[in-house]
């Protein structure tokens, strides 16, 4: 081979390797961008990773249907549900960004030293005709709200031990004079809690929406002889949306919308519950013509009384850890992040909050030490 031949083939591969080492960085560059959320028209956004349950009711998936999220500047992604490991364990560890579960939950995180996330928009609250959670025996069965004691000896179904689903029907029994450790709580996947009850292998289950709407259009099969509003009335539920203080560090403007858009959705759900409760059947994947929906706190505004009360339910029914009473609600919980707050602090009860504000109360995210932490 000749010289000049050399010295052009050297040529060459210098040129060759300057253009792939060119449209590497720019690939580097652009998916980079994809993974802080730029899309095809060239807007931005913040995405958060939302740990989604596909049989679970969530304002997030309800407001992606009504179109909230399409322009926002943030924008879930949905990653699979904490099944195996605690949503509190997965936010404090990095690994999702939002998620919502029941406040018995966050306390014993907390308890435990797991405070990598902060609760930031409230949940549900529970009506006569929208509960949290409904009772359901089998048709022609004796058992009635009148004639709990005939439990003892037999079997309720839960889907989740120091849950809601555990801890409420254990105190309703409890008042009602039922001796729990004469009743065997069975733990079971929500979705196998019905099958279950209509085979026998149960004589009494807890359901959540959207199912409970399923069970009450077969009158054949399920009879409801109670709900959570029985045993706590209108505060009960909660399963407030928590953040990750990381995501939270790095994105306030982003989470500040992501409760407004909250808030937005819950007040469209209140006022159509027919046409959200179509919306949870279709997320859900139940029948929308026999599925119903939660009642939300107007605004996500939280409030002391429906997060307090978790603390004296678990101590008379629940598995209390050491430093269960170490936890204050003002450590974990705040308003800040609201657009409809004038304050950071958190409500004293949910009775100050009881029609919909329509327009924003604050400019920005608002001072608090869950903030600046």
């Amino acid at each position: 081979m000749s010289g000049s031949t050399e010295v052009g083939r050297k040529r060459l591969v210098g040129r060759l390797s300057r253009v792939i080492a060119g449209a590497a960085a720019v690939a580097a560059v652009t998916s980079l961008l994809a993974g802080c959320g730029g899309d095809a028209g060239g807007k931005d956004y913040v995405s958060f990773r939302f740990a989604n349950s596909p049989t679970a009711l969530s304002l997030v998936r309800i407001a992606d249907e009504l179109g909230y999220w399409k322009n926002a500047g943030v924008r879930p992604e949905y990653v699979g549900p904490a099944t195996t490991v605690p949503a509190t364990q997965l936010l404090d560890q990095g690994k999702v960004d939002i998620a919502t579960g029941m406040q018995s939950d966050n306390i014993t995180a907390y308890s435990k030293g797991v405070k990598g996330f902060t609760l930031i928009a409230s949940s549900m609250l529970d009506l006569p005709e929208e509960p949290h959670m409904a009772y359901f025996v089998k048709a022609g069965s004796p058992i009635t709200l009148k004639n709990l004691k005939a439990l003892a000896g037999h079997r309720v179904g839960v889907s989740g031990v120091n849950s809601c689903t555990d801890l409420v029907i254990k105190r309703l029994l409890k008042k009602n004079g039922v001796d729990l450790s004469k009743i065997q709580f069975v733990e079971l996947k929500a979705e196998l809690v019905a099958p279950a009850l209509e085979k026998g292998e149960i004589e009494l289950g807890v359901f959540h929406p959207p199912l409970v709407g399923v069970l009450l259009s077969q009158k054949d099969k399920f009879t409801e002889i109670a709900t959570s509003f029985d045993d706590w009335g209108e505060l009960g539920g909660q399963a407030p949306y928590k953040a990750s203080n990381t995501w939270l560090k790095a994105h306030p403007a982003a989470a500040r919308e992501f409760v407004g858009i909250i808030a937005k959705t819950a007040n469209w759900a209140n006022e159509h519950p027919k046409e959200s409760a179509e919306i949870a059947g279709k997320t859900t994947g139940y029948p929308i013509e026999q599925t119903t929906n939660w009642h939300y706190a107007p605004n996500a505004l939280l409030d002391k009384a429906s997060l307090n009360l978790w603390w004296d339910l678990v101590e008379q029914v629940g598995e209390v850890t050491p430093a269960w009473r170490q936890v204050k609600i003002e450590d974990m919980a705040t308003n800040a992040y609201n657009p409809y707050a004038k304050s950071a602090d958190l409500l004293e009860s949910q009775t100050e909050n009881k029609s919909i504000i329509q327009t924003e109360q604050n400019s920005g995210v608002l001072d608090s030490p869950l903030v600046r932490r």
